[in-house]
């Protein structure tokens, strides 16, 4: 069932559009391109400056309103911040950590962080909803979804006229949402990984370097679903090609490959550090007996990760996580 899920996205892709049913007739969305984001910005800009015009405030003037009435302060506006900086330096700095068990407690550091920073940027959202960036986001959002749903998989005759768009009520418009949202949803980066990694599709990297031979046409001329199908297929085809010691466990797992990958290079490092058949290679503070058994290292006496984590006070930071890795 997974294999036929991936195999659907694919043709999708490829073909460059998705059809939906609606009372058993057969509709089609378009998938997007860089053309249609631009279209998409002009769009935006044209309805910020109408409501300007027409006296709606910016963002930044509702922000500034609500720092003196010490709805959102310099201080929310500092955690934002320093919340994404964090973000930022948990992903940046995992590419130098090499024990497997650290590299997973940095990625359950990462989505606890991205909560925050996700739970932060809507309530700032939230309180400039009616903003004039908000206002021609919105117009700029309905555009979208009025260029996206045709009638025809040749993609010329639209679901609506302009006309008859702008004359649907708000259920309709909610319904087209709500389709597109669930279309965009198997399009996600993740589910293209996953796809990129399947049995059936690697039969297709040797064909991936040039996007002629892949889709048939000049890489300017791709959706953007298609750049991204690309974009991984030469990613996980250079990972499976150059690295022969991959552990089974991370095969058919995107975000563990990548993580793989990154720390190559740190690992090989600490390879050279630690001599199998030293007596320093079997004590490398922190790691795991599987985390020994993937270096391809001897495992003997090293201590747990939740054991450091104990003699820290509980929980380990990113330094303490990169020095128990040596890097």
């Amino acid at each position: 069932m997974e294999s036929s899920k991936y195999r659907k996205i694919f043709k999708e892709i490829s073909q460059g559009f998705s059809s939906f049913f609606v009372n058993e007739e057969r509709f089609y969305i378009k998938h997007q391109s860089n053309s249609d984001l631009v279209d998409f910005d002009d769009i935006f800009q044209m309805h910020f400056e109408r409501a300007k015009l027409k006296g709606l405030e910016t963002k930044e003037e509702i922000l500034e309103s609500l720092k003196d009435e010490g709805i959102w302060t310099d201080q929310d506006e500092k955690d934002l911040e320093s919340q994404s900086v964090y973000l930022e330096s948990l992903v940046r700095n995992k590419k130098n950590i090499v024990l497997p068990s650290a590299i997973e407690q940095v990625n359950k550091q990462i989505k606890e962080a991205e909560v925050k920073v996700k739970e932060l940027s809507q309530k700032k959202s939230d309180l400039i909803s009616n903003s004039a960036d908000q206002y021609a986001m919105n117009r700029a959002n309905d555009f979208y979804i009025y260029n996206s749903f045709y009638k025809d998989s040749t993609l010329q005759e639209k679901l609506y006229t302009e006309e008859e768009f702008n004359y649907l009520d708000n259920k309709e418009i909610s319904k087209m949402i709500s389709l597109y949202n669930e279309f965009h949803e198997s399009f996600s980066e993740k589910n293209i990984q996953l796809l990129s990694i399947q049995d059936f599709y690697k039969i297709y990297y040797s064909f991936s370097e040039r996007s002629t031979d892949f889709f048939g046409k000049p890489i300017v001329e791709l959706t953007n679903f298609q750049l991204n199908l690309i974009l991984y297929t030469k990613i996980f085809k250079n990972i499976f090609e150059n690295h022969d010691d991959i552990p089974d466990r991370i095969k058919n797992d995107p975000e563990a490959l990548l993580d793989f990958s990154n720390s190559s290079e740190a690992r090989e490092e600490m390879k050279k550090k630690f001599d199998t058949n030293s007596a320093g290679g079997s004590t490398i503070v922190g790691a795991t007996a599987q985390d020994l058994d993937e270096l391809g290292m001897t495992p003997s006496e090293g201590i747990s990760l939740s054991q450091a984590a104990k003699e820290k006070g509980g929980s380990l930071s990113m330094k303490d996580l990169m020095d128990l890795s040596g890097a």
